[in-house]
């Protein structure tokens, strides 16, 4: 083992430090340095990275903030607060609706059922009457069919209704056509038209019958080979009964009752239904329009379905096999009290799949018709929170603690 010694070691490196310090460097190696060509540059600052966030009540977390303690007294309030605003709310719609007037005539088996040389009452499982001032009213309205010897269709011939007004029919007055178990909402009839074609475009046939989802499968071209326009199931099947302009006054014809057919869909339906590109001579009318257009289309009757608000408002199928669809309107006058007629052409079969048709005559309120559903959902749901309510109450009373008790705490249970 070699031992060395340090204090000999550190006498040799302060001989060395000496022997260094002792040297002198000549004048004319040192370099002139003039220190006034430093003068004249810019000294940049650093750019500091800071990562810490703003200075702000956001960023630092210190929005004020609300951490409410939910107890049987805050709980059991909001419960009946809550119940009675349903039931008033509810109250008002049911009040509402009740104040509505409607009256629905059927009239599918008109052209068996009814005579053909004079009126005659209806039967009463054909008619509906509601007027919330007068509830016994029940005054039968009456029939009469009249037949076309030139049409040989199924259904055919003009259907007249007599029926009585007994109090003035505030504006605005919808006249409406209902039918009854029409399965409208069946898949393949849903999906069954093209949107393409409703938009205007000039869609070819690849497009209307081979699009995925929404197509015109089962109705796209004839066997002509023409493009069925508009095509489709819902097209196809669309509800052509014809309604009059106007109601006759039976009393006094000079007095008639005006209607429209202007108006009785959405506005933003026309953003939606364009008028046609194609040629008439590329297209042709769907089977069942043959008594509309017996001759098939030409230059002049093509349909512009941009304007024929009826045709827009069958494209949008009813959710059940129950619907009614706005067909004529009268948004200027009331309708004063009286006998009135009106005249509808029978096109449109429903005897064939056991379904019914009616004409519904109501007018419009700050809710819409006559439907108390809404005021019966807000009702029950106010009941159920005043139940809630009643139960928590009940709870509390039996099996309630003090609030904050510390005797609660786990570590002060035994």
């Amino acid at each position: 083992m070699v031992n060395f010694d340090l204090s000999q070691v550190g006498a040799t490196f302060r001989k060395k430090d000496k022997e260094y310090k002792d040297v002198v460097v000549p004048e004319e190696e040192e370099e002139d340095i003039d220190a006034s060509e430093f003068e004249d540059d810019e000294i940049l600052p650093q750019k500091v990275k800071n990562r810490r966030p703003r200075e702000d009540d956001f960023t630092q977390q210190r929005l004020a903030a609300l951490n409410p303690v939910l107890t049987p007294k805050t709980v059991i309030p909001i419960y009946l607060i809550i119940a009675g605003v349903f039931v008033i709310v509810g109250g008002c719609l049911l009040a509402l609706a009740s104040r509505v007037d409607e009256m629905t005539l059927y009239y599918q088996d008109c052209m068996t059922a009814a005579p053909t040389d004079d009126f005659a009452d209806m039967p009463t499982s054909h008619y509906k009457y509601y007027f919330h001032n007068l509830p016994n009213f029940d005054t039968s309205p009456q029939w009469r069919f009249i037949d076309d010897p030139n049409d040989d269709f199924q259904e055919r011939g003009t259907c007249q209704i007599r029926f009585t007004i007994p109090r003035t029919i505030k504006k605005t007055v919808y006249i409406n056509y209902m039918l009854e178990k029409f399965a409208a909402n069946h898949r393949r009839y849903v999906l069954s038209f093209s949107e393409d074609q409703l938009r205007g475009a000039k869609a070819s046939y690849d497009v209307i019958h081979d699009s995925t989802g929404i197509n015109c499968k089962p109705l796209a071209r004839s066997s002509n080979g023409k493009l069925y326009y508009p095509c489709g199931l819902i097209a196809n099947a669309m509800f052509n009964d014809t309604f009059p302009m106007e109601l006759i006054n039976v009393t006094d014809t000079s007095n008639n009752y005006p209607l429209t057919n202007q108006g009785i869909n959405w506005k933003t339906d026309r953003q939606r239904f364009k008028k046609t590109k194609y040629n008439y001579t590329e297209i042709t009318p769907p089977p069942f329009w043959e008594k509309s257009f017996p001759d098939g289309y030409n230059e002049t009757n093509i349909p512009n379905i941009q304007e024929w608000e009826e045709f827009q408002n069958w494209m949008r199928p009813g959710a059940f096999d129950k619907s009614t669809k706005l067909i004529r309107r009268n948004g200027n006058d009331s309708l004063p009290a009286g006998e009135y007629e009106i005249d509808i052409g029978l096109h449109w079969p429903v005897t064939e799949f056991n379904g019914k048709k009616a004409v519904y005559i109501t007018h419009g309120s700050s809710i819409g018709g006559r439907n108390s559903f809404l005021g019966i959902v807000y009702l029950i749901g106010g009941c159920i929170c005043c139940a809630m309510a009643i139960v928590l109450a009940g709870c509390w009373v039996m099996s309630g603690r003090k609030i904050a008790d510390p005797n609660s705490l786990s570590w002060n249970k035994h």
